[in-house]
């Protein structure tokens, strides 16, 4: 069994991109509600 180095790297690029897609939604929803949270923060009951 033969295994294409240049199919290989190739495989590993896509790879890279698909998680740093997945990575990079994450941060972006990380950041936008810790933006929400200081426009509208929690108040508390007393």
């Amino acid at each position: 069994m033969l295994i294409n180095t240049e199919h290989l790297i190739e495989a590993f690029k896509i790879l890279l991109f698909g998680w740093a897609g997945i990575f990079l939604v994450l941060f972006i929803l990380y950041g936008v509600s810790l933006l929400l949270l200081k426009a509208f923060p929690v108040k508390e009951d007393e």
